[in-house]
């Protein structure tokens, strides 16, 4: 049996609703789930229930509905409006709510996929024996998708013939190759089909260039699962890099730009959600890299930490446009939700198992120096690296930005504001090494292509300014 609270994160306004129908309207309320069991119900004691309507709720399956009663017909006439309006509410967060666990699940399923190419990329890395490489290949997806056996077999360097097998004989692979559903049914694309003898084949062509140079094929035994969506989905982006080339490390290099673009284009749907962010998330990895650049990290730390700016958003797909958009002051509830945010970052990121120090700096971004910060608190060191760098790189893309309830500030305002909260909200040492950086590794050209928008008090006079608030914050340090 299924209800609505199986499928509601917050049943907060369920209960709210059925409350305020059966306080405000003087109705008797019962939530019924699939089963027609009750879950739910309000004004039912002592209240007379003669005349009742039953109100199913709008999903793709059974879930339940509302049954509302009244001592008369007229009564429960006048109140259905009322009904109906909360109906809709109703329905309308379970879209949103189905809307965002679908959204979630293929995020979480393509993260996975992500974490798994990037294991293999580091597995293949510095070997220049190729026959070793497509082996090292066959095995790790192999077994990701439980096949019972499998194979590639494709060119090499000089055009000689590569088989690597994985549980199979060379007679057993030239039997598949000559099966009749791959004659039939391979093409340029990754398929699954059925053999004659029932088994299920994951066929996917090794391609180099315009030409096809191979193929890899997975088989599950007659009486086992046939092959997922899912699965043909992993070996079918595994087809996209796979190619005869001893220069594995290309390899590596392509699925750290595949990686990078699938986390640009995540964060670019969370600031769709809201056209004042859009390029938000962009703008805060690029000037998060430059404070890392002149902090002196390493190429791998600031390719870390522009996966991090990219990412810090990405737990605003679980709050409502309507919130991130208000134009107006929020509610203390309005609020508590915005604060939620690097929670849901979390949540979503924690299966993908990515470095600490990038979930680290993608969820402490709003923790402040003195602790006043969200959603954990931390002060002081106890906040990332990563997480002290974004909030500077946040807090100036923000201020810098027009937003629903004020313009834009100009570049001076917003620094002059960042320095203002120099150890109490934010790192002394991010906030000098961002000032640094717009003086020496910044012109005005560079930060127009971060943000085309930006303003400025004195664009001419503006490196004298920042040689001022440099020594304006170096002072305040020694005092």
């Amino acid at each position: 049996m299924a209800s609505i609270r199986d499928y509601l994160f917050d049943t907060a306004f369920l209960d709210q609703s059925i409350d305020y129908l059966a306080e405000t309207l003087d109705l008797a309320i019962t939530v019924l789930d699939s089963e027609g069991l009750a879950i739910a119900s309000r004004g039912s004691e002592g209240c007379d229930t003669s005349v009742s309507r039953t109100y199913p709720f709008s999903f793709s399956s059974d879930i339940g509905s509302i049954v509302c009663a009244a001592p008369n017909q007229a009564l429960l006439n006048q109140a259905e409006p009322h009904i109906l309006y909360c109906l809709a509410s109703l329905n309308s967060q379970l879209l949103r709510e189905t809307e965002l666990r679908e959204i979630t699940e293929e995020m979480l399923q393509l993260s996975s996929q992500l974490n798994f190419l990037f294991k293999v990329a580091k597995k293949i890395i510095g070997i220049d024996d190729l026959k070793k490489c497509y082996q090292i290949i066959l095995d790790e997806i192999f077994q990701a998708i439980k096949a019972d056996q499998g194979f590639i077999h494709t060119k090499g360097r000089w055009d000689e013939e590569i088989r690597v097998t994985h549980r199979m004989t060379d007679e057993e692979v030239n039997s598949t190759r000559n099966s009749i559903c791959l004659k039939q049914k391979a093409a340029g694309s990754t398929i699954i089909c059925t053999r004659e003898d029932g088994a299920s084949l994951l066929y996917s062509p090794i391609k180099e260039k315009d030409c096809q140079s191979g193929q890899i094929v997975f088989i599950r035994a007659s009486g086992h699962r046939a092959f997922s969506a899912s699965e043909k989905q992993l070996v079918a982006i595994i087809e996209n890099i796979i190619s005869p080339t001893f220069e594995t490390l290309r390899l590596y290099d392509s699925l750290q730009d595949l990686y990078l673009n699938t986390v640009k284009a995540l964060a670019a749907a969370i600031d769709a959600k809201d056209p004042y962010t859009h390029g938000h998330s962009f703008r805060v990895a690029k000037y998060a890299m430059t404070i890392g650049g002149q902090l002196g990290l390493g190429n791998q730390q600031i390719n870390d930490l522009e996966i991090a700016g990219y990412m810090h958003d990405l737990g605003k797909i679980g709050i409502s446009e309507l919130i991130l958009g208000k134009p107006g002051k929020l509610t203390h509830e309005e609020f508590c939700l915005i604060q939620k945010h690097p929670v849901f970052t979390d949540k979503i990121l924690q299966p993908i198992k990515l470095p600490t120090h990038i979930l680290e700096g993608a969820t402490q971004h709003h923790e402040r120096m003195d602790g006043s910060g969200y959603p954990n608190g931390l002060a002081g060191a106890n906040i990332s690296l990563f997480g002290r760098i974004i909030a500077v790189a946040d807090v100036f893309d923000a201020l810098t930005s027009k937003r629903p309830y004020r313009d834009a500030l100009p570049v001076e305002a917003a620094l002059r504001t960042l320095c203002d909260g120099i150890d109490s909200l934010y790192d002394r040492e991010m906030v000098l090494a961002f000032i640094s950086a717009l003086r020496a590794e910044l012109s005005k050209e560079e930060l127009a292509d971060i943000n085309m928008g930006l303003r400025y008090d004195d664009i001419h006079n503006l490196n004298q300014f920042l040689i001022e608030l440099k020594e304006f914050a170096l002072d305040a340090n020694r005092n």
